[in-house]
């Protein structure tokens, strides 16, 4: 492993694979920007080879968010950069460059007015950056690569497949466990719960290569129809024959312990039973409670009294605890008797129940796997994940050297952002791009923090970023912090500055950071405040309801002396009044903000929830609204009643009675309803929503209950809804029904709760979510919580080095491993949190820590708890805060018995003035569009038939397809002779056309006439079984005639991978298409006769799909099928006619923007490519022509170099 040495963005090298390690708050999105700039402009020292524009350089980070946001920043960087250049360019004064030392710096060598060009030119192009998503990333070289990728252009990407893993995890259930025996279907039904449950289990690791650690390989290899009667059955049968050998010894057992227990012993001697614990009269409950567990069909357990005392073994332990106790004593042979050592083997015989329930949840996680890779393949469709997957198959197949190196070609360098949230996959598709063949003009940079790695949940993978650190070329870190003030900086590296590796992994290092140089302060009160504020409840266990009111009234004291200007936030230049958007309270999870909104909610505060992930389908907002939407359609007195019952329409009990008691109050609620009925049926749930809204005081009376912000959101979110469902359901019953069905979880769409307010409130947010943000106040309520013991869960993953593998750990072998991975990822998330506050951190903690383990116990201790769960012995709070205080100079307040009181509800001032929205004055251009071929020949052909039918009554224009819409046969009533040449009167018309593409595009064409595959072409032209062998007789015809006599090729012949099926593209027109230069270009150097096209000035693009694209010896070819009609007789289809009919239908027109689109393509993704050595030609094949004979039904031509660039420059 290289030294770490301090980044300088100057002189860091830029044609090396190189590590950045960015800690928290030191500036790493800037120094991205900086590396940006010096590619941009070759500027600095260990340059680049070459300045590189926006395409050549790509970024890659790991949500679209961050995206986005890099694209901003590095924009932002690029701009500030062009005005300070531009400013010192004009006065060559330095003061231009505003104390910006990097720019400063880099101007020395550059030659400026060239510099401010090329990023003018940059800015102008940043729509064009490759600055993607890893997915974003994966899914532009597997669509752009194709051909060796091996990519279907037609790809559908599921964005969320959790609706599929649902249906599948159904599926399995029903499948494997509805056939099951009663006492089998118990343990699933116990131990697995529901298919929802497994689902929760499986998820998180469902992509990954596990490996599983289980002495019992067998368990795993046979197919779950054996596994479950095997083991499961078998387990359950021994199960029942223990507890029959039970029930038939149970008296036997009695009298056997009895009659020991009634021995007399020489008192100096030791019992063979231990009789502390055996005795006659508990002997009687022991045996009672086994009878009951024998007697028990459901108790499938093995029972603990049963293994505690009745087991040879147990009997010997216990034994031995008496000896440890009577040294004294002289010892006497532990009692033994076969019947106690039968028992013993036949439960040692049983597979435990934790063990025999993993087993199935690996069993379902195969079916879950194979399910959703069946239904990909079938529906060609790919997740997010598989695109990863995909390309780095791509990259370690046979031809992943050439795409490895096209992929350089495109992208010389790269930095990948967040890289300690990379994984396996990832780390392999950059290492073979970059790494593995490293050239001089190429160069890679990871940027990350392995102290920030906390999603491990989602898949992220610290080992694979420390092997990856392990190979970089050089390390850089960055050593400054320019987001906290200067004692919160110096109190993480207290805390994690010590000898016992503070990540518990040696090799994630920590290195204190330096601070800022401005003097960032926070006054209360008109004192300065300490970084660190700890509260210590009089209880020494943790009590997270007190935690969260200390917390809450300590915020509320602080919004307080903020509305009297007594909460100051200052630095040299600023001073700024506290207001609730500053404070943010970090929490693990939804129900610890729960805990925290609740008790803010109860002193007047008001907060948000920023990581809210629950469906507004679970408020009761929404049950609430059924109710209403129910009455709506069924205007009845029930409906009606449980309707105005709801808190949206705020009526007590003495109302609804008072309306029930008076009829005209009563007919005026009814007929309300069936007003709203008719507004809906009339004019849609969304108008009908607005109106109950509106007419019911439904806002106003919202707003004015402390949760009424969020149930008005969850309103008009579910209103939003609505509307849009609406428009795929046939009726308001229909739509109805789906709504139930959304509340109860069936079939649920994505639809995330939306955050109520973006006003003044206090932040509530997770840890996770917190990472790579900061605040001015940060509230830690909850740090104490002990970690939970990992060895519970039911899927015990882990790394294994020695193996280099991800273990799945089912008999609990390496529980230290298990506990270091966990105990780290503990520290890593504590890390995030102590490093979010700009001025200052809160705490709330227990007067004496959990013998449980604990990331701040641990620091706090630094590391002298160990990394064990279970603790010998926990710290006193405030001994190891004193410790902590007097390390950081006195800027730590230990508050041991809080005297916080809570005061009369606040009342914050959030007016905001009147806004009005600014006038729209401009004006938009309508001619920009995208268009086709068929949308060019058909303006076209009316061009020419307004001019013929000038004077005329009757003119006709036909439309140029690739079918027959004229005279079209119905494929029902269609009848095709025996005699094979007559195939030529095939049903004609579109659905013909389209069943025939669709058949080309789903099977290898070396096996165009398989019998499945030709049913279902059958099937879809409505013909009967008598047309099979006609069919199949026609396409292995036309699979094997030779395209050309000079390629001498057939469909046959091509292998998959060398071909591209259904290829779309968009055809980028000029700013305004020249129809005359198109004209002329034809005229000059196309060979067949074409008469001129007439269009109107049109921008935008041209969109196609190309029928196919093969690879052939090293030249591209573009087919496009035609199933067109021409003549009963094959002489229709000779060459003379094929041609003829080309102008006729204008396919010349056609394959030339083709070709133009494929040339275009091939120039981005072919190193060196050239139109006249690598593009093959055109082939259009008149399939009912094709009948074996060379270039029957087929016709061809090669445009011409000069027509295709003349033509690059008119589109």
């Amino acid at each position: 492993m290289s030294e770490t040495i301090p980044l300088n963005p100057i002189t860091l090298p830029l044609n090396q694979i190189s590590l950045i390690e960015a800690s928290a708050g030191t500036g790493k999105t800037y120094t991205i920007g900086s590396l940006y700039l010096r590619l941009l402009l070759k500027a600095g020292e260990n340059n680049f080879s070459r300045p590189l524009n926006v395409e050549e350089i790509l970024v890659v980070t790991f949500t679209e968010m961050a995206t986005e946001e890099l694209k901003k920043k590095i924009r932002e960087r690029i701009t500030d950069a062009i005005d300070k250049l531009t400013a010192f360019a004009e006065t060559q004064d330095k003061s231009a460059f505003k104390n910006d030392k990097f720019l400063t710096a880099l101007s020395q060598d550059l030659d400026i007015f060239e510099a401010i060009h090329r990023l003018k030119l940059a800015d102008q192009n940043m729509d064009l950056a490759a600055i993607y998503t890893i997915h974003g990333f994966c899914r532009r070289m597997l669509m752009q690569y194709a051909f060796h990728s091996g990519i279907h252009f037609n790809l559908e990407l599921i964005k969320d497949q959790s609706d599929l893993l649902v249906r599948f995890a159904n599926e399995f259930w029903r499948e494997h466990f509805y056939p099951l025996d009663f006492e089998s279907a118990n343990f699933i039904a116990t131990e697995l719960v529901s298919p929802a449950n497994v689902l929760s289990l499986l998820k998180a690791d469902l992509g990954k290569d596990l490996q599983v650690e289980i002495e019992n390989k067998q368990a795993l290899s046979v197919p779950i129809q054996i596994f479950l009667p095997q083991y499961l059955g078998g387990y359950q049968k021994a199960l029942n024959e223990l507890k029959e050998f039970w029930l038939e010894s149970g008296d036997e057992i009695s009298a056997i312990i009895t009659n020991e227990l009634e021995k007399d012993y020489p008192k100096d001697q030791l019992k063979s039973l231990n009789r502390k614990k055996y005795q006659v009269k508990r002997l009687g409950d022991w045996i009672n409670k086994i009878n009951q567990w024998s007697n028990n069909p459901r108790d499938y357990q093995i029972n603990t009294t049963l293994k505690d005392y009745f087991l040879q073994s147990s009997i010997e332990k216990n034994y031995e605890e008496q000896t440890d106790k009577n040294k004294d004593k002289k010892p006497a042979t532990p009692f033994y008797s076969s019947i106690f050592a039968e028992l013993e083997k036949r439960v040692n015989a049983l597979m435990t129940p934790d063990l025999l329930s993993k087993l199935i949840l690996y069993h379902y996680r195969q079916g879950l796997q194979q399910k959703l890779l069946d239904y990909k393949l079938n529906h060609q469709e790919k997740s997010f994940d598989d695109l990863l997957r995909l390309l780095c198959e791509a990259l370690q197949g046979a031809q992943g050297d050439e795409l490895a190196e096209m992929i350089r070609f495109q992208y010389p360098f790269a930095m990948i952002d967040e890289f300690q949230d990379t994984d396996s996959q990832q780390y392999a598709i950059f290492s073979k791009i970059y790494r593995d063949n490293p050239e001089k003009n190429t160069g890679f940079i990871m940027i990350g923090d392995p102290k920030q790695a906390i999603y491990r949940f989602r898949g992220a993978d610290i080992f694979t970023y420390l092997k990856a650190s392990e190979e970089a070329q050089s390390r850089f870190e960055l050593t400054k912090n320019y987001r906290s003030e200067k004692h919160l900086v110096d109190g993480v590296n207290a805390l994690f500055d010590f000898p016992q590796s503070p990540f518990i992994y040696q090799n994630i290092n920590f290195t204190a950071v330096d601070s800022r140089d401005d003097h960032l302060r926070f006054y209360l009160n008109g004192k300065v405040e300490p970084a660190y504020r700890f509260y210590l409840t009089e209880s020494d266990k943790v009590n997270k309801t007190e935690m969260a009111k200390i917390c809450a009234i300590s915020i509320q004291h602080w919004l307080k002396s903020a509305v009297e200007n007594q909460a100051v936030f200052q630095n040299e230049d600023t001073c700024k009044t506290l207001q609730a958007a500053n404070i943010a309270v970090l929490v693990r999870d939804k129900n610890e903000a729960a805990l925290v909104k609740n008790e803010l909610q109860k002193l007047g505060i008001a907060s948000v929830y920023l990581s809210d992930q629950s469906s507004v389908f679970d408020s009761h907002v929404a049950v609430e609204l059924l109710r209403i939407l129910k009455a709506c359609l069924n205007v009845a007195e029930r409906p009606i009643l449980n309707a105005i019952a709801t808190a949206l329409f705020g009526l007590n009990a003495a109302d609804i009675h008072q309306i029930q008691q008076n009829e005209a109050d009563w007919q005026r609620w009814a007929d309300s309803f069936a007003q709203y009925q008719q507004t809906w049926q009339r004019q849609g749930i969304l108008v009908m929503l607005h109106q109950i809204l509106l007419e019911q005081g439904i806002s106003e009376r919202l707003l004015s209950q402390a949760t009424g912000e969020r149930d008005l959101t969850d309103f008009l979110h579910l209103a939003e809804i609505l509307q849009q469902a609406a428009t795929l359901h046939e009726s308001e019953a229909a739509l109805l029904s789906w709504f139930e069905k959304q509340i109860q979880g069936e079939g649920r769409q994505e639809a995330q709760i939306r955050l109520e307010s973006e006003r003044q409130l206090v932040k509530i947010v997770t840890i996770h979510k917190s990472k790579g943000l900061e605040y001015d106040l940060v509230w830690l309520p909850f740090l104490a919580v002990p970690s939970k013991d990992p060895s519970k869960k039911d899927i015990n993953i882990y790394y294994s080095k020695e193996r280099d593998e991800t273990l799945w750990d089912m008999e609990n072998r390496n529980l230290n491993a298990l506990y270091e991975e966990t105990f780290a990822e503990e520290l890593r998330l504590l890390y995030v949190a102590l490093t979010r506050a700009k001025y200052q951190m809160a705490f709330a903690l227990p007067s004496q820590f959990d013998k449980k383990w604990n990331a701040l116990h641990y620091v706090l201790s630094q590391g002298e708890i160990g990394k064990e769960i279970n603790l010998s012995d926990s710290k006193n709070t405030e001994t190891l805060l004193q410790t902590f205080k007097e390390k950081m100079q006195d800027n730590v307040e230990i508050c041991t018995k809080p005297n916080l009181e809570a005061l009369t509800a606040l009342s914050i001032n959030t007016k905001t003035d009147d806004l009005k929205a600014a006038e729209f004055t401009g004006n938009i251009e309508q001619d920009w569009r995208i268009t086709s071929f068929t949308s060019i020949e058909q303006a076209h052909r009316r061009q020419n038939y307004f001019a013929e039918s000038a004077g005329k009554k009757h003119a006709v224009f036909d439309d140029a397809k690739d079918y027959d819409s004229q005279n079209a046969i119905e494929i029902s009533t269609a009848l095709l002779n025996e005699n094979e040449s007559n195939i030529l009167d095939l049903p004609r018309g579109k659905q013909v056309g389209t069943a025939l593409h669709r058949h080309f595009e789903n099977c290898y064409f070396s096996d165009l006439a398989n019998t499945e595959e030709i049913d279902k072409l059958r099937q879809s032209l409505q013909l009967d079984e008598t047309f099979t062998e006609p069919l199949q007789n026609w396409l292995q015809q036309i699979s094997h005639t030779p395209l050309s006599n000079k390629i001498g090729i057939t469909l046959a012949d091509l292998e998959n991978k060398d071909c591209i099926k259904e290829m779309p593209f968009y055809l980028a027109i000029r700013e305004h298409f020249d129809v005359k230069a198109f004209n002329r270009a034809l005229k000059a150097h196309h060979h067949l006769p074409s008469e001129p096209l007439q269009f109107e000035q049109i921008q935008g693009m041209v969109r196609g799909s190309i029928d196919l694209v093969f690879r052939h010896n090293g030249k591209y070819y573009l087919v496009d099928y035609k199933s067109n009609f021409l003549g009963s007789s094959l002489t229709d289809y000779n060459q003379e006619a094929l041609k003829k009919e080309m102008l006729h239908s204008h396919y010349d027109w056609q394959y030339l923007i083709y070709t133009l689109a494929l040339h275009r393509y091939l120039q981005s993704v072919v190193p060196h490519y050239n139109y006249a050595r690598d593009f093959g030609g055109v082939f259009y094949l008149f399939l009912r022509g094709m009948n074996g004979e060379p270039q029957s039904g087929v016709f061809y031509d090669h445009p011409s170099v000069e027509l295709i660039t003349e033509l690059d420059g008119v589109f």
